[in-house]
């Protein structure tokens, strides 16, 4: 079998109201910009819903000559049912020594030359060649998952291909073609902004505020004054001043205007660029 695009025709389609959710998603996640681990635990959360799949998990892949196991990068991941499980998917990735995945290029290939690609494994793995494989016999048979759907999109403000998908139970039902279609359209939408729109770890953000401090900057980007804020907290206006000063160092900002128009432009500025 051939890697088929998620534009693909078929008969089985994503539903309108399957296709609204997944914007209404990606605007939630959005919404939440500021916020690695939030908007990732949304994105996640909202995944499995529209796919049904157990586990889900969002990765960087940067593709590796044909032959040698791709370098691969978690961003985000649930579902594992016990830490062995867990410890075995991140062994997946990152054993240097892993088996190669069965056809990996027929998945990374068309994503690298169309920008984007979408597929359940059936469709590039035949059963005969994944059951025998040494990548399913060294991880994912101890896994208790078996087949699994994903999206592919290239991100060139990561320099990789970002890939978003999930695994059934082994014994479970084929992945329908709409889910993959739906992750093929989720992928197309969240991938251009991961780092450009959606903050990552390695960038500025909420993480990493204690609570009085997330208190006092949501409350200056309401419009409060610096004697408001202390009103509305009954802190000293010592106390507010020194917790603002410290969100200009976080924010790696002068002033109260570079501050709002940081969250105003909302877009993620990266900790290496920070003296």
């Amino acid at each position: 079998m051939t890697t088929t695009s998620w534009r693909s025709i078929s008969a089985d389609e994503p539903s309108i109201d399957e296709i609204r959710a997944v914007f209404r998603l990606v605007n939630a996640c959005c919404d939440s910009w500021d916020h690695p681990e939030e908007w990732q635990s949304i994105l996640l959360n909202g995944v499995e819903q529209l796919t049904g799949l157990p586990f889900v998990g969002l990765q960087l892949i940067r593709p590796v000559p044909e032959g040698h196991p791709s370098d691969l990068l978690p961003i985000a991941y649930q579902g594992w049912e016990t830490p062995e499980q867990e410890q075995i998917y991140l062994s997946s990735m990152a054993d240097e020594d892993r088996p190669v995945l069965p056809n990996v290029n027929k998945a990374l290939g068309p994503a690298m030359n169309q920008g984007s690609v979408a597929f359940s494994r059936p469709m590039i793995v035949p059963d005969d060649l994944w059951y025998q494989s040494d990548f399913y016999q060294k991880y994912v048979k101890l896994t208790g998952v078996d087949e699994w759907a994903s999206s592919f999109r290239v991100a060139p403000q990561l320099d990789s291909i970002v890939m978003i998908g999930g695994n059934q139970k082994f014994g479970a039902p084929p992945i329908s073609m709409s889910t993959v279609k739906l992750l093929g359209i989720l992928g197309e939408e969240i991938t251009p902004l991961l780092g450009t729109r959606l903050s990552l770890r390695n960038q500025i953000s909420k993480g990493g505020l204690t609570p009085r401090q997330r208190q006092t900057l949501d409350l200056l980007l309401k419009g409060l004054s610096e004697k408001q804020v202390a009103q509305e907290l009954r802190l000293s206006k010592a106390t507010v001043h020194d917790y603002i000063v410290k969100l200009h160092k976080h924010f790696d900002v002068q002033s109260r205007g570079e501050l709002l128009s940081y969250f105003v432009q909302r877009r993620p500025k990266s900790r290496q660029t920070m003296g």
